[in-house]
């Protein structure tokens, strides 16, 4: 990897840069390109507070960088908003602000920054840094623990009044921390209804995830799973923990579709295992993990989401249980998102009903909610 400390100043760096890529400058008027520009002009100054990127299209855009990773910068504009740019569009970038910078070998530096076609050059405490932009993993807004954190928080609601009165909810929130090397994504979806009174609907889900990345395409992960309850299929509580690794079948700026594969332990405990005809209660399994998810960026606006798991357990095959899931988001603001969310849970040989007059329970549960999502960080 071509990388270098400089012991000169940042300034003067800059100034090595052409007319034609240096940003606005926050204290003077750029110089025209009749005008004899000395390294003194040349240079970009840092007065100002804001980033700024520039398109191949020659266009500069004022704003505040969010992030960067698969090829994908997140951009906040002074004027458009939130902004999703494909990275091969950019052509420049000048970040006053002090970000992280990840590189190829899990090498990260961390300061302000000025990235070329070919180059990116870091103000860090220890002298300034050079390094090739084809080498540049992800860039993470700032360097303090708060700024690695976002979350996210939906709500769905369903009502009908009239000859059926009937009330389902849907609440969802999701917080994510994202650092130079490591991912840990936590997710929690309740869904409550009742039917003229009597609670029908009673389901908890939460998924757990932790990534430690060894490069661009490969990633271990320590823990992932779900912990899962469901008053109506009759299961008081299932865990799945389990361990594996992960690699990007397609890492595009447009399309990522990721795999992980592993192997884990499946504790379940039945509400009521009176009627259970075989096994005892509560249960342990062995099984392997198969999980695939894809992320389609359709307009910079629009995002939809999808992912399988499937949980094939070994030691009792009819305990295999997957959850599948769509989600198809739309920008309404910075914060706000219109979310329409599927999710169907199966299992392949579900237990017995709580009550033995009932009929046999379903293989799956199908959800389609439609809410609000905010978003933080």
């Amino acid at each position: 990897m071509s990388r270098f400390t400089h012991s000169v100043p940042f300034a003067a760096l800059l100034a090595f840069t052409s007319l034609d890529a240096a940003p606005p400058r926050a204290a003077a008027q750029a110089p025209s390109m009749d005008e004899q520009a000395s390294p003194e002009a040349l240079a970009p100054e840092f007065g100002d507070t804001f980033d700024w990127v520039k398109l191949v299209s020659g266009e500069w855009i004022k704003g505040n960088i969010d992030r960067m990773r698969n090829d994908k910068l997140e951009f906040d504009s002074e004027k458009l908003d939130a902004l999703k740019i494909d990275f091969g569009d950019v052509a420049l970038v000048h970040s006053p602000q002090v970000n992280t910078y990840v590189f190829d070998d899990l090498v990260s530096v961390t300061g302000r920054a000025v990235i070329t076609e070919d180059t990116v050059i870091v103000e860090t405490d220890e002298g300034t840094k050079t390094f090739s932009r084809d080498e540049l993993e992800s860039i993470i807004e700032g360097e303090r623990e708060r700024d690695w954190w976002s979350m996210k928080l939906r709500f769905g609601l369903t009502l009908n009044r009239g000859n059926t009165n009937q009330l389902t909810y849907d609440l969802m929130f999701n917080t994510r921390r994202e650092d130079r090397h490591t991912l840990l994504d936590l997710n929690y979806n309740a869904t409550f209804g009742q039917t003229s009174g009597t609670q029908n609907v009673n389901r908890h889900l939460g998924e757990f995830l932790f990534n430690v990345f060894l490069g661009s395409r490969w990633w271990v992960t320590p823990a992932f799973g779900q912990l899962f309850s469901d008053r109506f299929q009759n299961i008081k509580f299932r865990a799945t923990p389990a361990a594996g690794a992960g690699l990007h079948i397609i890492d595009s700026s447009k399309v990522e579709w990721n795999f992980v594969m592993g192997i884990g332990y499946q504790y379940l405990n039945y509400k009521d295992a009176s009627q259970l005809t075989s096994g005892t209660n509560p249960q342990n399994d062995g099984f392997i993990p198969l999980f695939t998810y894809a992320h389609f960026d359709i307009t910079g606006d629009i995002e939809l989401t999808l992912s399988w798991l499937t949980n094939v357990v070994f030691t009792k095959i009819g305990n295999t249980n997957s959850t599948g899931k769509a989600d198809l988001s739309v920008e309404l603001t910075k914060v706000i998102d219109l979310d329409i969310a599927f999710t169907y849970l199966r299992t392949e040989r579900p237990g017995p009903p709580r009550d033995p007059t009932a009929p046999p329970l379903e293989h799956g549960d199908y959800i389609l909610v439609v809410g609000i999502t905010l978003e933080l960080g």
